[in-house]
């Protein structure tokens, strides 16, 4: 099963590019981004998210984009759809800065047309869109997804993904946690991690074995390193999955992070982890 279906409800997303697309030619908006209608880079101070959450989003995608090395560009978009942080290689931010897509800049619809920030906000959930369902150029030539940051209810902000090709399901993945991970540092919202305690249900040694699948190690490494059998490693991942009532080990180090069992710092992000 394709991953990004477990999060974008499609049907309800099409539905929101059409209303978006409606009010866009019904208020005669161009069909390219209005480039001057951002904030201007020396006053992103004064806005919603501190140092410390720019810092570390900065941070993390960057090594989310090393790893994956696929020409992604990250966002951190406070609730006024004002971009606050904005990580690519070096090639891709350039191209980006030049066509006034940079920091300060607005995804609001009246200036941006209809893209995937500004739907999240409508929707309340993650949005993903394809190029041709963007209404302004340069964005109708990205993939883009967008991940509200909600708590209570209230959106604080946005994680904005974009790419020439299509995003991929791990980054997908990623870019959850780490909405997840704000989210957590934003409020320390302990009562988060313990919606579900799965921590309860895993012993030592599963609690060890999963944080290691989150780091990579194969079944072979993992039976040589706590010297028991393959098929043993496979009964406890088994047991895990059933733990976390997952189909795979992608879905499983998702859950891991969302409930606390694992964090960022101690996982070592690389492409093979990702896989099923």
């Amino acid at each position: 099963m394709d991953t990004a279906k477990k999060y974008f409800d499609y049907k309800s997303i099409k539905k929101e590019v059409a209303f978006s697309w409606s009010r866009c030619l019904k208020s005669g908006k161009s069909r390219s981004i209005i480039v001057n209608k951002h904030v201007n880079g020396k006053d992103i101070k004064n806005l919603y998210f501190s140092k410390a959450i720019r810092n570390y989003f900065f941070e993390k995608v960057n090594k989310i984009n090393q790893k994956l090395n696929g020409g992604y560009c990250f966002f951190l978009i406070n609730n006024q759809f004002i971009v606050e942080v904005m990580s690519a290689s070096a090639n891709i931010y350039l191209k980006l800065h030049a066509l006034g897509i940079k920091k300060g800049f607005s995804f609001y619809e009246k200036y941006s047309g209809t893209n995937a920030v500004y739907l999240a906000e409508k929707m309340k959930k993650p949005v993903f869109i394809l190029p041709g369902h963007h209404f302004c150029r340069p964005l109708n030539t990205y993939y883009s997804i967008a991940f509200p940051i909600i708590d209570n209810g209230s959106i604080l902000g946005y994680i904005n993904i974009i790419n020439k090709n299509i995003i991929k399901n791990e980054v997908i993945c990623l870019s959850d946690l780490l909405t997840s991970n704000i989210q957590l540092k934003l409020y320390n919202r302990q009562s988060y991690n313990n919606k579900i305690n799965f921590k309860e249900g895993l012993s030592e040694k599963q609690l060890y074995i999963l944080k290691m699948i989150a780091n990579g190690l194969t079944e072979s490494s993992l039976a040589e390193e706590l010297h028991l059998s393959r098929s043993t490693i496979k009964y406890h991942k088994q047991r895990l999955y059933n733990i976390f009532e997952v189909n795979s080990q992608i879905e499983m180090v998702v859950k891991a992070f969302k409930n606390g069992l694992l964090t960022f710092e101690e996982v070592d992000i690389k492409k093979e982890e990702l896989g099923s």
